[in-house]
């Protein structure tokens, strides 16, 4: 396996037991409740979406030490982690996000929706909507050229329902009239940022943590060692 190959088994691995696989978590479970680090209580369950607290959390055990990444285990400090910025944070360029992006006249950069030259990839994470207020935060796990595996929190929405609060899930992704679409019909969002695995390695500073996931076929002890010893 190459280094890219070993970041993606490590993504899989990572989502997969975040999301229980095909199971799903609960709010109620620990791992579930680990990944949005408490915040998804009972008083919280009408009022908040966990969706990007995974795509935090795994860029934190990945390594990822930028700004943008929206942790309350930055520090032992209090108010480390922001309310209001998960999806805005994963696409913030200032703030050093690595989403794809084009630059103007004036050498200002700002982020742009995918084109047709990006081909799907597993480990990538999606933020998809159509209104803005509809954003929702996935990752592909794996991708045949016309449906995704994808990985999400906040499956439920916000709304008192207890399960699911992660899943893995299934939908048609592919590039019509000029943009990317994940699912299908009336519940079809447009891709509007990408953060390319390939691009988030690149910000990687920190030792990774792969602590949880058991080994299989392609996540194996191997890979485990390789991810967490590229950094000291």
């Amino acid at each position: 396996m190459n280094r890219l190959e070993c970041y993606q088994a490590a993504c899989v691995a990572l989502d997969t037991w975040a999301c229980n696989g095909l199971v799903g978590r609960a709010k109620t479970d620990p791992v579930y409740q680990m990944v949005c680090e408490g915040r998804d209580t009972p008083p919280n369950y009408e009022h908040m979406s966990t969706c990007a607290d995974r795509a935090h959390w795994r860029l934190w055990r990945l390594g990822c030490r930028l700004p943008f990444v929206n942790r309350e285990e930055r520090s032992p400090l209090p108010h480390d982690w922001h309310l209001g910025v998960n999806i805005s944070n994963l696409h913030n360029l200032a703030l050093g996000s690595p989403c794809l992006f084009a630059t103007n006249a004036k050498g200002e950069r700002f982020p742009i929706p995918p084109g047709a030259d990006w081909l799907p990839s597993t480990g990538d994470e999606l933020l998809i909507w159509n209104t803005g207020p509809d954003a929702h935060s996935l990752s592909i796990v794996s991708y045949d050229g016309a449906k995704a595996v994808t990985a999400n929190y906040g499956a439920s929405g916000m709304s008192k329902a207890v399960f699911p609060g992660a899943k893995l899930g299934s939908a048609p992704l592919a590039f019509k009239n000029g943009h990317w679409w994940y699912g299908d019909g009336v519940h079809a969002k447009q891709v509007e940022r990408v953060l390319r695995l390939v691009d988030i390695i690149e910000t990687l500073t920190a030792k990774a943590n792969l602590e949880g996931p058991e080994f299989g076929d392609v996540y194996t002890g191997e890979v485990r060692d390789l991810v967490e010893q590229e950094r000291p």
